[in-house]
């Protein structure tokens, strides 16, 4: 009964479906949502914590990507939202919602609505409303606030003189793109195109490294405090270690743990996400692979092999051989996938680098009369290349010849297009289950690599796997950059992380051990603080 009434509840979803004469037609889907496992856990072991301590709590709650934030985050806000103590008091006179997701906003009012409880409307304070109208919905006791980061340090100006009343804060991952206009300060034109490619991909990695929406947030917290009022919960998938300490729960010997655990590897296992580095393969690994074709008959042959292998050392900035790559390995791997559904995203390392893939699939496509492919560019602001102007909606353009505004973009990705060209946008918070492919050319560091190739990650009739062909990056650099979010993500105080490598080469040396072995043996040692002692048992 408890499930039937506070989790079950329908979703509706819209999709626009171009018609013949032109017009578009809005298509309204509903289906019933049922709680996984981990996501009645996380909320009812929350809610259990909240009622036992009351506010002035931090909770960090990391769920892999693709585990269903969305809908967790929603429960928790409405469970959270009426929530009564003993006395039948509210425990939270507000529950905010700090986010920059406006499909969230929308689910959240989605959900609420479909519970029996009236908790009055959800109250959103997103891009046309200020810091003024958030303080008054604060101060007017709106059950639950939708913000977005910027507008955060109101509230703690609010809540200072808001005596005797708690707020529970939710904080979803912030996936907005940083580098919308970072490279509108170069020069208009650059002599050397390459010089150009190398400038506006450096720019723009700067920008995008240098401004990380959860560090303000962090940063925001550590100036401000603890405060007895406020109960923090953040939903991520790859917290760093400036998250743990200020979210996580702190054990005994000094470590810093998530509060709840749905792990990358759960996932997987479950079959509730694909495992996106089991078809991983570099440039160089599939170039040996093609080269071997000729004198190997049992490896199939494919133009995506041939044009690979015309190709033995691919300059980093030559865009035109990359993009008959991209264009033969859609036709011969892609679109035979998840039923002929199958559709690519290429990761480029700046608009610029983004504008130029764009011009060369288009065409290489029309030099080979292809006419079953369709590409479409994704990036912020607009770009200057040769003295013309560039922005997405000028360059995405429908069959019929009219142009596809950056709202559309995703939907008729979705319905009407096979290839997708991005620069820092739909790397993070984008979820589209016939995504089957990515071709990489951008350095991928850390939480990003993890964030940019979890976009494959999701599930759908008929997909079974996924492939991910990466110019750039190195394999073993990947998989380094997963490992920390794989399992459980965990900060101690003082870890000797060299002890651990040279433990794990010590035991590689007996063949006995599997590498599992050796993780698990090594594992139980650090999550009991042990050590030091461990080479030694060694």
């Amino acid at each position: 009964m408890d499930i039937l009434q506070k989790f079950i509840h329908p979703q509706v979803t819209e999709e626009k479906k171009l018609q013949p004469d032109g017009t578009e037609k809005v298509i309204r889907k509903k289906r019933l949502i049922f709680p996984r496992y981990h996501q009645l856990d996380v909320v009812r072991k929350l809610i259990a914590h909240v009622s036992e301590n009351g506010a002035g709590h931090n909770y960090l709650i990391q769920h892999s990507a693709g585990s269903g934030k969305s809908n967790s985050i929603a429960w928790t806000a409405y469970r959270l939202a009426s929530l009564h103590d003993k006395d039948n008091n509210a425990i939270f006179s507000s529950v905010v919602v700090v986010t920059d997701r406006t499909v969230l906003d929308a689910q959240l009012q989605e959900t609420i609505s479909g519970f029996d409880h009236t908790l009055g409307a959800v109250e959103t304070i997103g891009e046309d409303k200020n810091s003024r109208d958030l303080r008054d919905a604060i101060n007017a006791g709106v059950r639950i606030i939708v913000t977005t980061l910027q507008k955060f340090p109101v509230i703690y100006q609010e809540v200072d003189s808001a005596k005797g009343r708690n707020y529970a804060v939710i904080v979803d991952e912030a996936h907005s793109s940083q580098t919308g206009s970072s490279a509108l300060k170069l020069k208009a034109a650059l002599a050397d195109t390459e010089d150009a490619l190398r400038e506006y991909a450096e720019i723009e990695g700067k920008a995008e490294e240098g401004v990380d929406p959860t560090d303000k947030l962090v940063q925001e917290m550590i100036v401000h405090g603890k405060h007895k009022n406020l109960s923090f919960f953040a939903f991520t998938a790859t917290p760093k270690g400036t998250t743990l300490e200020m979210f996580g729960t702190e054990y005994e010997d000094g470590s810093f743990h998530p509060f709840h655990i749905y792990s990358m590897r759960q996932a997987i296992e479950e079959g509730f996400i694909l495992d996106v580095l089991q078809n991983y393969m570099t440039y160089d690994t599939c170039f040996k692979i093609a080269k071997t074709i000729e004198d190997n008959p049992d490896v199939p042959g494919s133009r995506a092999a041939k044009t690979i292998r015309k190709y033995e050392e691919l300059h980093p900035y030559n865009i035109s051989q990359k993009a008959q790559i991209i264009v033969e390995t859609y036709l011969g791997t892609t679109r035979h996938k998840i039923g002929g559904r199958g559709k690519m995203m290429v990761i480029t390392s700046s608009r610029l680098a983004a504008v130029r893939y764009y011009h060369e699939c288009k065409r290489y496509i029309e030099e080979k009369g292809y006419n079953d492919i369709g590409v479409l560019v994704a990036f912020s602001g607009s770009v200057n290349d040769g003295g013309e102007e560039y922005t997405e909606p000028k360059l995405n353009v429908r069959r019929d010849g009219s142009h596809i505004g950056e709202s559309q973009t995703k939907a008729e990705f979705h319905e009407n297009f096979n290839v997708l060209i991005v620069a820092e946008k739909y790397q993070t918070g984008f979820d589209e289950p016939l995504l089957h492919t990515m071709i990489v050319d951008k350095k991928l560091r850390d939480v990003k690599a993890v964030q940019t190739l979890s976009r494959l990650n999701r599930t759908c009739q008929g997909k079974t796997d996924t492939f991910v062909l990466d110019f750039i990056n190195k394999q073993e650099d990947i998989q380094e950059a997963f490992q920390p979010f794989y399992q459980e993500t965990m900060l101690e105080r003082e870890v000797n992380t060299d002890l651990l490598y040279q433990v794990q080469k010590e035991l590689r040396g007996y063949s006995i051990y599997s590498d599992a072995d050796i993780e698990a043996f090594a594992g139980e040692y650090f999550s009991y603080g042990r050590q030091d002692s461990l080479l030694w048992d060694v």
